[in-house]
């Protein structure tokens, strides 16, 4: 069971653009925090742990080229184009950077605020919004992600997928879905289903309570890596808490800007995890975790969620970093 999934919706659509169509700039609500952009002296540490600047080769596609932009964009000197933007988009948004500068440059915040703004205020192609919507229509919420898993099971089996892939046919009549498709995991049965019951108890003695989110695309083609985490934490004394109407966590639409959208689906985790007390949030993928932390940043704003969105990311915790400080009962 999961949470109800609202309508199909246009990326963006509920954040209307606050600028003029012509300014070609950022909009006043949040942009890139001006003290945050003078903290890098452009030393170029980041250069050498950032993917994007490595494979692309250009420094407006590095960390430290991208602030640049983003400082003349929020002065007026550079204008928000389909020029710019791609090299906002290019950001996989892994974060090296942040560990490798020397001058503690926040730009996770930076380019967390860059995102909304582009969404807002910079009017993609047609082929760019279709692409888009399908994807945060569909990879956020497992229901609909899973109605179309016979399609992908049968696209498998049938041999289809191997005869496109020799043809490289997807590949050059639509590039996007062929980088999509070569990473399409393996459909199994356990796909089909949740694999794991609400409450596992711990083995032995309890020892802590745990919540632990499922996630989205890993419930339902990495379901493996849950059975295993729980496994672990089971071993260990924990006892293992699910509910059943948690969502996704909304790291796909924040990461790229989809700021409304990744509002309400975390109110709707924050939610699923209201009548469930327990001593960690529990989650086993990185990008989920981050954007899970980042909760009371996202709900700033919301005076209804703003003090719970606080407390539930003071919870969360990456399974690794839980066990860490943990007496082990059980060799891991």
């Amino acid at each position: 069971m999961s949470a109800p999934e609202p309508p199909l919706t246009q990326p963006g659509g509920a954040q209307p653009p606050l600028n003029r169509p012509d300014s070609q700039g950022f909009d006043p609500q949040q942009p890139p925090a001006q003290k945050l952009l003078d903290a890098c002296v452009h030393c170029g540490f980041c250069l050498a742990t950032c993917p994007s600047y490595r494979v692309i080769g250009k420094e407006t596609d590095s960390p430290r080229g991208r602030i640049y932009l983003m400082n003349g964009i929020n002065k007026g000197e550079i204008p928000l184009t389909a020029t710019t933007a791609q090299h906002f988009d290019s950001c996989l948004g892994c974060l090296a950077c942040v560990t490798t500068c020397p001058s503690g440059v926040q730009y996770d915040q930076l380019i967390a605020a860059t995102r909304p703004q582009i969404e807002r205020n910079h009017q993609r192609p047609i082929s760019d919004l279709a692409l888009r919507t399908l994807i945060f229509n569909l990879f956020p919420y497992p229901q609909r992600l899973r109605s179309i898993l016979p399609l992908l099971w049968l696209y498998q089996r049938s041999g289809l997928q191997s005869v496109l892939q020799s043809t490289g046919m997807l590949n050059r009549l639509f590039p996007r879905l062929g980088a999509m498709e070569s990473m399409l995991p393996k459909v199994t049965a356990a796909a089909f289903r949740d694999q794991l019951p609400r409450l596992i108890p711990a083995q032995g003695e309890r020892r802590y309570r745990v919540g632990m989110i499922l996630g989205c695309v890993q419930r339902l083609f990495f379901s493996p890596v849950n059975a295993a985490t729980v496994r672990v934490l089971t071993a260990n004394g924990c006892e293992v808490v699910i509910p059943p109407d948690q969502g996704c966590c909304a790291a796909l639409p924040a990461h790229q800007g989809q700021q409304a959208q990744a509002q309400n689906l975390a109110r709707q985790m924050i939610d699923a995890f209201a009548q469930t007390p327990v001593d960690a949030v529990i989650i086993n993928a990185a990008g989920c975790g981050h954007t899970l932390k980042e909760y009371g940043a996202l709900l700033a704003d919301d005076p209804a969620y703003q003090a719970k969105a606080k407390q539930f990311a003071a919870q969360v915790q990456d399974v690794h970093e839980f066990l860490a400080t943990k007496d082990h009962s059980s060799p891991l």
